[in-house]
Formats: structure tokens, sequence, C-alpha cells
């Protein structure tokens, strides 16, 4: 690397690690606050598996968020979007329902497009060791031990597409001995919801089962006012049962089957009235801009709750997998193994324009499948050195079946057609692409003592992307595609680890993220056949500390991250000037360049036997170093030193919760939750319509708080709630296809309701 690369780095992050630097010498003090909490019995480790060995969250030296199966019930989440209220420095942006969400962390989100027939991302998601980021950004949070998102690439153990972070679920495992639990809930938008956990030991000391689910039905918070009715009502129930086989004290072997399946009415989006230039173009013969027909509804933020269609929508997703992780203890070593299958369909069906006229409707059937395994053997116990070596396979594929079709009154009916065209199809892109992959990768850890650590892991990887498909437009066929590329890839890490005492360590990382390039799937004059690898340089200081007997807990990150070859999807529509047809471009791009560099912190603390307290701050400037050929909407423009989409420069947090005895048994609680983001570029339009009024593609900020008041004892728990309970008006993001009142956003809302669940 150049001399001046390393002068941007310390220029980048020493106002970072100023801060660091001081949180640090707070950590002096830990003889003080032992002095003063002593005789205080200090709070139960956190451990978790960030380096797939069981660990305490403290002596990792990772940047991580481990949000535990008290937390998740403390706060109710439910989904994604309320654990990364948890966590500084993540993100996301919905695509109008519950499973179709692109995380972003640190402010490396996925820009691919997220309908894709192999599902892509800059993070890795595994569940129980398991890789399901194939099939869902938002699985069942019912009966988990606990939720880590790690920040920063994290190739070594969690492989492809980690280039920004990884999300590690880990379920609550099959034990020994017969327990359950039942939840219901009521709250607004008459969303009923019911959940259940019931533990059975079958053979005692050799098998147990265990199975989970959860129910839920809600009517929405938008409707429908033309005479067709609905909304975006929703029904979603999910399942999961797994078997635990422990036929000698050192080998377990678990099998998992899950599954999930999501329908609602319409996407969650109302109209702003801002129309993109194509679209207005043939709505309204206009230029872009707030020109929507107000459609009876009107727009958002005056309306928040109502749509205007003339044909009913239907949006869903399922997913299942079954899963195996078996793991034979040989003493010095273990074995483990982990195999899976996934499934996967996503569907989007009816009305498309947005508007009580019938224009254009749409059938969207995507199936993807995922089959991968692991092999890994590793050191127990904590040894001069510490390693692991491993390998793995998989192959993702995905086939899709996408038409738009003209409505009985179409602005863009064929002349051949006599202006009856209803049901012929408008544009049309079928695909039947795969990938396979196969990586190898070893870490090892060299504890020079018990204060001073140095770690090294490497990564290499290989894959092969193919892709099959055909566009049309109006019956024509525009484009036939058969291509294949193959990728290849070493990625390293290296982490020095420093504890002055047992309450503290400092850490230092240097880490690459690979995620593999592709062909394109369609044919655009615009792009090359093939787009490259993105690869990111990671780089940060951090460091965790306990004060006062463990009662205060703090963890402090600076980071730079150097982006190469940023993969960005084009995907607009026009007009051809000389067929006169409605035509599409569809493929993925390269930025040059983007950086991302920042500071995040969070902290625990108990303040009394009842009482306690924590908070998150991120902070996070994303940019496009060089991008000079940006294709937006058609139009290139030059994004060098624009902000990234879905990376608010602010993202902070904070939670109490104070418990009060009852009786002897039972308590009181009460809870308050605050979380901040910052505005946001929610769509890369944003680019190219930012001057024009009324543009929609930056997300505002906002801030939300929830109240919790509740009773429980160790078998029944009431708590009544209130989320946003200012009724915050907001959207997180912005999404367009072909709507003739504007661009649709997803509106905030406030929930009031109750859970009452019991453990036996």
């Amino acid at each position: 690397m150049t001399q001046s690369f390393y002068t941007k780095f310390a220029g980048r992050i020493s106002g970072c690690t100023a801060l660091v630097s001081v949180v640090a010498a707070l950590a002096a003090a830990p003889a003080f606050a032992q002095t003063a909490a002593e005789g205080v019995a200090s709070e139960s480790e956190i451990i978790v598996t960030a380096q797939r060995r069981n660990e305490s969250i403290q002596d990792v030296p990772i940047a991580l968020t481990a949000v535990t199966s008290e937390t998740l019930k403390a706060q109710n989440v439910q989904g994604v979007e309320d654990y990364f209220a948890l966590t500084p420095n993540v993100s996301f942006q919905s695509n109008g329902s519950r499973d179709r969400k692109d995380l972003a962390i640190r402010g490396i989100s996925n820009q691919l497009n997220p309908y894709a027939d192999v599902r892509q991302s800059s993070y890795a998601f595994y569940i129980d060791e398991f890789n399901v980021a194939t099939g869902t950004s938002n699985p069942q949070i019912v009966d988990l031990e606990r939720i880590e998102v790690l920040r920063g690439p994290q190739g070594t153990y969690f492989g492809r597409n980690a280039v920004g972070g990884a999300i590690n679920v880990v379920t609550k495992k099959p034990v020994d001995r017969f327990e359950g639990e039942v939840e219901v809930g009521y709250s607004s938008f008459d969303t009923k919801r019911a959940q259940g956990v019931l533990n059975v030991p079958i053979v005692a000391g050799l098998l147990a089962v265990r199975a989970s689910g959860q129910y839920e039905k809600s009517d929405g918070y938008i409707k429908n006012i033309n005479p067709i009715g609905g909304g975006n009502d929703s029904e979603y129930y999910t399942g999961r049962i797994q078997a635990r086989l422990t036929p000698t004290e050192n080998f377990t072997w678990d099998v998992l089957y899950s599954y999930s399946n999501e329908k609602v009415g319409m996407r969650n989006g109302v109209p702003t009235g801002f129309v993109t230039r194509t679209w207005a173009s043939v709505y309204y013969g206009q230029a872009a801009g707030q020109i929507g027909n107000p459609d009876g509804v009107g727009f958002f933020p005056d309306n928040d709750d109502r749509v205007n269609f003339n044909r009913a929508q239907k949006v869903g997703s399922k997913f299942d997998y079954i899963s195996t992780r078996a793991v034979w203890d040989l003493g010095p070593v273990s074995l483990t193994g982990v195999a899976g299958h996934l499934t996967s369909d996503v569907f989007n069906y009816g009305d498309v324009d947005g508007g009580s006229l019938d224009y254009f409707y749409e059938d969207l059937k995507l199936t993807r499948k995922s089959t991968s395994g692991e092999l890994r053997l590793q050191s127990n116990g904590s040894n001069f050195l510490d390693w692991s070596i491993g390998t793995s396979y998989g192959k993702d594929t995905g086939v899709s079946d996408q038409s738009t079709y003209h409505g009985a009154n179409s602005p863009l009916c064929p002349a051949a057609s006599a202006g009856n065209c209803s049901g012929l199809e408008v544009t049309g892109a079928d695909g039947d692409s795969s990938t396979r992959y196969f990586a190898a990768f070893a870490q090892g850890t060299v504890n020079f003592s018990e204060k001073f650590a140095a770690t090294a892991g490497v990564r290499y990887s290989w894959e092969k992307v193919t892709n099959l498909s055909q566009t049309r437009s109006n019956g024509i066929v525009t484009g036939n595609n058969d291509r294949s590329a193959s990728f290849n890839d070493v990625s390293p890490k290296f982490t020095l680890s420093y504890k002055p005492n047992t309450d503290w360590m400092v850490f230092a990382t240097a880490s690459r993220g690979f995620k593999s390039g592709g062909t394109q799937t369609a044919n655009a004059t615009q792009l090359r056949n093939e787009f490259d690898p993105e690869t990111l340089w990671n780089y940060e200081l951090g460091t965790k500390f306990d004060l006062f007997d463990k009662r205060l807990r703090f963890d402090v990150t600076a980071f730079y991250m150097d982006w190469k070859d940023v993969q960005q999807t084009i995907r607009f529509q026009f007009i051809d000037p000389v067929t006169g047809l409605l035509r599409g471009v569809s493929g993925i791009a390269n930025a040059a360049s983007a950086e991302s560099y920042g500071i995040e912190g969070s902290f625990d603390a108990k303040l009394s036997d009842w009482w306690k307290l924590s908070g998150q701050l991120g902070y996070n400037k994303s940019k496009y170093k060089d991008y000079p050929n940006a294709l937006i909407d058609g139009i290139v423009l030059d994004l060098s030193g624009q902000q990234l989409t879905t990376a608010p420069k602010w993202t902070l947090g904070a939670q109490t919760q104070y418990n009060l005895p009852i009786t002897d048994t039972l308590e009181a609680f009460a809870r308050v939750e605050w979380n901040y983001r910052a505005k946001t570029i929610s769509n890369p339009y944003y680019y190219l319509y930012k001057a024009v009024p009324g543009e929609p593609f930056l997300a505002p900020s906002y801030h939300t708080v929830n109240l919790r008041l509740g009773i429980e004892n160790e078998k029944f728990r009431a708590v009544v709630f209130a989320e946003n309970l200012f009724k915050a008006h907001y959207y997180a993001s912005a999404y367009e296809k072909a709507f003739y009142s504007g661009v649709q956003v997803e509106p905030s809302f406030r929930t009031i309701g109750v859970n009452v669940g019991y453990k036996f």
C-alpha cells in the first residue's frame, strides 16, 4: 500500500481513536471500581460463539453485539428491525414486507436487486452454523438463545459475502427435562399473536425433542379505499422442531427443521405523488416531479394509511430448511460437521401501477434453493496455540418468472392491438441461475501470555456463477443469455489483543472481505457482460472493559473500511425511441471505490439490584470515493464524494428497566426504550432527483420511544406496551415500480398491545 493511503487512514481514524483512548483510560480505575462494589455479586457472563467456540463476550476481540434471550423477551423483539435497534451502526431498508429487508452494517449494504435469482448479500446470516442468507433476512425469533451481530468482515468463519459483517443466531437446544411455555398477545389493528415452546425428553440421557412456533394475523394499518377492498392485512406462521441425540458423553448430534410462511394483502406503502422520469412521461407527459394524481387518497405525510388499487395484490414469501450439526469431542480437539438444505419462494401478484385505473398488473414467482455443508476441526480448551481448520461447499440456485401485463386502460398499448391489449405482456424476464462455491479456511491464536495474544486467519474461496435468462417486451424477445464466470480469492485476517488486567482488553484488527462477481442476466449495451468481485479491507481499534465488579460494561471500536469495486444494481425502464415499446435495463455495474469510517460504542449498567440501563452510539461516514459513471434511471452521473445508500450518519439508542418487588415471588417492571436514526438515502434515485422538490428518496431522521409495563414471576408474565409511543411520523425507505400516484414509502405507525405468557 502507498504512503498516501496510510496518511489518509491515519487522518480518518485519528478523531475516532481519540475517543477510544479516553474511554480506555477510564479502565485504569478497576481497583477503585472493585473496592466501591466490594461484596456485590457479578452479573453472569454472556457467552458467544463468534469464533466458533464458547467464549465470554468480553474476551472476544471482535466488535459485536449479543442480544440474549432475556433481552429478546424484555424488548418484545419480533424481527430484525427490533434487535438492530440494540446495535450501533446498523440499519435496514424494507422492500414492502417482513422478509424483504436489505441490511446494512457500518454503511456496507447489499446494493443488488433483492429479486435476483440467487440472493446476494453483504453480510452472512447463520442459524446454528447453517447459512440461511439465501432464504431469509428475518427468521423466526421464538425460542432463541441469543443473536450475535458481528460488525466488520468475518470471512474466516462466516465465509462468502460477509464483507460487512455477520449475524449469528443460536436457538435454544433440546434438554433432558419436560418444559415449555405459551404466550398470547393482542395489539393495534386487530393483531392477534400466539406462540409456544415444548421440550420433551424422549429417552432420558439419550434423545430430547424441542418444538416452537408462532402464529400472527393482522388487519394491517393500510386500507384500500377501492371497492375491491383489502389492504396490507397479513398472516404469518412459523415453526421449528429439533432433536438432540447424545449417544455418548463426547458426541452430540442435532437435527432441525424450520418452516415459515408470510402472506400480505399488499406491499406496505402509500403514495408520495413524486413520479420518476419514465412514468411521468407515460402517465402525464411531463418531467419527473411532484405531479402524481391524488387519486382519492392524497400523499404522504397527509396520507399514511390509504391506497386506491383497482386490482388486489398478493405479496409474500415462504421458506423451509432442514439442517444438521454433529460435534465429536475427541479430548484435545473437536470435529464439527454442519449440513443443510433450504427452499424459498417469493411472490408478487396483482396491481403494480398503484392507482385506481387499470393500467398494469404483474406476476412474479421466484424459487431459490441452497445446499451447503462445512467440516471443521479445532483445538479444545485454552492452549498456547488455539487453532481451527475447515472446509465448506455449497450450491445456490434460483428460478424466476416475472411478467408485467397491460390492463384495460394501459397507456402503452401497442398500435397493433387496436387499443385492446388487456392481459398481454408488457415486459417479461425469466431466469435460471446457480452459484457453486468451495472454501478452505484456517485460524490460529497464539497466547503469548495471559495478557497478550495474536490471531491470524485466512480463507480461500472459489465460486462459479451461471446465468440463463430471457427478457421480453410486448411479446418480442429482447435478450437470451447463457453466461458463466468463475472467481477465486484469498482473504486474511490479523488481530492483536492485550489485556492489562482481567477486566480490560484492547484489540486491533486488519481483515479483508470478499464478495464474488458474476454475469449479467440481461442484454444491456450500457453494461459489461461480467461484473467484478467486491473486496474490502477493514481496520479497527477497540477496547472492552468492566467496572464496579462487572456492574458496568463498555465496548468502543473505531474503524476504517476501504471498499473496492462496489457492486451496484442498474435497474430502470424507458420507452424505446425506435419501437415505442417499454424496455427495461437490469444489471450490475461496479463503482470504483467507496469508504466507511466511524466509531461505535455501547454500555450496560446495573445501577442497583432493580435498575438497569444500557445504550448504544454509532457514528458512520460512508461515501463513494470514485464513481464517475453511475447510471441512475438512464442518466450518467458522477457520484464521487456522495453518501452511500442505507448508511445513516448517526444511530443512537438507550434502554432502561426498573423492577419493583410486589411480593416474595412477584415483581412489577417498567421499561423505556429510545432510538434515533439520522436521515438516510434509501434509494439510488436520490442522486438524480435530490434537487427536484418533493423527492422522497432521502428518508428523514426520526426518534421513537417505546414503553412497557408488566408483572412477572418465575412462571407468569403479563406486559402492556406502546411502541412508537408518541406516534413519530417517518418512513425508513422508498421504492418505485410503475406507480401512477408516485413513489411509495412505508409509513410508521403506533402499536398498543398486551402479551401474556406462562412457563411450565
